[in-house]
């Protein structure tokens, strides 16, 4: 049994998981690998929390609740099932499909639903550390939020998370738990893992290049900002603006970490965080000339425009 401490959280698992390592004790999420057997396309549970249906209307994913527990199912492919909170779950993969697989959607999607299914917040965001804080990277898939904090990292930054982020309010103050720790790149991207060590990069299940950076597994960090990144291969210069409370909760809503959520409650809590957030933590939106590697100067002059006060979106 592998033991990790991400997000959080304490979790217990008979699969390898991309996390940091720890050295045990009673696990908030326990993961033990089941029989495999055929995961078929019906929705599991009389209450639908959330679903992801491709073009052709088929299930991608779907999660589902019952008097006798909670099921994440991908059609096909693998079904979770678990207590109501999927703390306590057993994986069963569909007969012949890839468990290499299993890892991508344990570190992700899984954990994810288990938080919010606990009303935790959390952010679909890629996270450094810098100077004792952290500086999130937020937005939905190809927006280049994994890419630039890896790149970030590739200049003295460390990672604290990628795709997924854990964020609590203590007090006055925001704190981001450390999560995974590598970085999942698009093929696009292959130019920073070019760069990586070799013995630091590795092809995913799921066709991406997971890069292992130096990383943060020490305690929470304040967040200092949020950064919506807006790649632009035609821009000369990194451009930011700050963004007003109202703008950035109506920005930051559009990123939502699990997509197709429609449980009410922890939807409610959700937002109320954000909102939270909004006001307590800039946000900005960062227009960032594209192209890898990254020019010059790119790079510096993004963290040092997100680091100093700036003007007000209008």
């Amino acid at each position: 049994m592998f033991t990790y401490r991400a997000y959080g959280l304490l979790v217990a698992s008979d699969i390898a998981l991309p996390l940091p390592p720890c050295a045990g004790g009673e696990p908030d999420v326990l993961l033990r690998r089941g029989a495999d057997r055929p995961v078929p396309e019906e929705r599991p549970g009389s209450e639908r929390l959330a679903e992801v249906t491709r073009p052709d209307g088929s299930i991608f994913y779907t999660l589902g609740r019952s008097a006798s527990g909670t099921v994440l199912r991908y059609p096909g492919l693998c079904d979770f099932a678990g207590d109501p909170t999927l703390s306590t779950v057993s994986v069963h993969l569909a007969p012949g499909a890839d468990e290499g697989l299993l890892s991508v959607m344990i570190s992700g999607t899984l954990l994810a639903v288990h938080l919010m299914l606990r009303h935790a917040h959390v952010l679909h965001a890629s996270a450094v550390h810098r100077d004792g804080r952290a500086l999130a990277f937020v937005g939905s898939s190809g927006m280049g939020k994994s890419t630039v904090s890896a790149a970030l990292c590739g200049v003295g930054c460390d990672l604290v998370s990628d795709d997924l982020l854990r964020v609590d309010r203590v007090g006055e103050t925001l704190l981001v738990h450390p999560g995974g720790t590598e970085s999942r790149l698009r093929p696009s991207a292959r130019p920073l893992a070019t760069a990586a060590p070799a013995d630091t990069v590795r092809e995913t299940a799921d066709g991406r290049l997971a890069v292992s950076p130096r990383t943060w597994t020490g305690d929470p960090l304040p967040l200092a900002a949020c950064v919506v990144p807006r790649p632009d291969r035609a821009a000369q210069r990194v451009a930011v603006r700050r963004l007003r409370p109202s703008i950035a909760l109506l920005s930051l809503s559009r990123y939502p970490r699990v997509l197709g959520w429609s449980d009410p409650a922890s939807a409610a809590a959700a937002f109320q965080s954000l909102a939270d957030l909004v006001e307590r933590v800039p946000v900005f939106e960062a227009t960032i000339p594209w192209g890898l590697p990254f020019a010059d100067g790119v790079l510096a002059d993004l963290l040092d425009a997100v680091s100093v006060p700036s003007a007000v979106a209008g």
